[in-house]
């Protein structure tokens, strides 16, 4: 059974998300892929380690952790191969954690036994879907357990629909302007009347869900309003690693005497 997931997001002219940060790296089957799991955030004493000893480690909104891990999988064991400073993608000089300083007991050739680690990891593959909601069009999923991989799954999220109304607003402004109906709307007061469409995506691009939100004291909006909404053929869809994600958005509805039809 699918479950499901919910995140706000506020439909405006703009979007206001914190820094992107910076994945830590996984080199697994060959490849070099963005992880996005933080499995050295889970040691116990990783406040007491003192990673760069008195290097300057650099500084980015978009490390906030102050690392960049590396890890590596090896006969279904999970390994940390390196620690890099936050400078890691564009400073010629950066800095390199002495991993056999920092885990002697556990140091072995070069890399140390991530024994301490139980949870799942996140390894995107193909092509970003969604950058806020990190969706990519398949990702592996591993469960982990005290550092011995246990299970491993493909999932495919190519399914997802991102709707020409949240792609580009303008349509969605042209849709709900172009679909008013202006003899179900009394004459209205000078100044813009606000009323605010909730809509929650669903199961599939066609199926989401309306909720209608005002302080306004024409009744008559919120129910245009509604008419409108129902009226969209489709929305946002999202699934992630076999779990469909509801996204709620706000969209403030403006009606304004001035733009009656004459």
């Amino acid at each position: 059974m699918k479950r499901i997931l919910s995140i706000i997001i506020l439909l405006v002219s703009t979007f206001g998300f914190a820094t992107e940060q910076i994945p830590d790296i996984l080199i697994w089957k060959n490849d070099t892929i963005s992880l996005h799991s933080n499995p050295l955030g889970s040691y116990s004493k990783l406040d007491d380690l003192n990673l760069f000893g008195d290097k300057d480690a650099g500084y980015s909104t978009a490390c906030w952790r102050g690392y960049i891990a590396e890890w590596k999988i090896i006969d279904n064991k999970l390994y940390l191969s390196n620690i890099y400073s936050c400078d890691y993608f564009y400073s010629e000089n950066k800095t390199k954690a002495d991993l056999k300083k920092l885990f002697p007991k556990k140091y072995n050739n070069g890399i140390v036994l991530a024994n301490w680690y139980s949870g799942k990891l996140s390894v995107p593959n193909g092509k970003l879907i969604n950058k806020e909601l990190k969706i990519y069009e398949s990702e592996w999923l591993l469960r982990i357990k005290k550092g011995q991989v246990i299970n491993e799954k493909q999932f495919d999220n190519s399914s997802c629909h991102i709707s020409i109304y949240t792609k580009n607003q303008d349509s969605l402004n042209h849709f709900i302007t172009t679909n008013i109906n202006w003899n179900k709307i009394p004459r209205l007061e000078k100044g813009i009347h606000k009323v605010y469409g909730l809509i929650k995506s669903g199961k599939s691009k066609t199926e989401f869900s309306l909720e209608i939100k005002s302080r306004t004291e024409y009744k008559e909006l919120e129910k245009e309003a509604l008419r409108i909404l129902k009226l969209l053929p489709e929305f946002d869809f999202y699934i992630k690693a076999g779990e469909v994600i509801n996204v709620k958005y706000t969209i403030p509805i403006m009606f304004n005497e001035n733009n009656r039809p004459k």
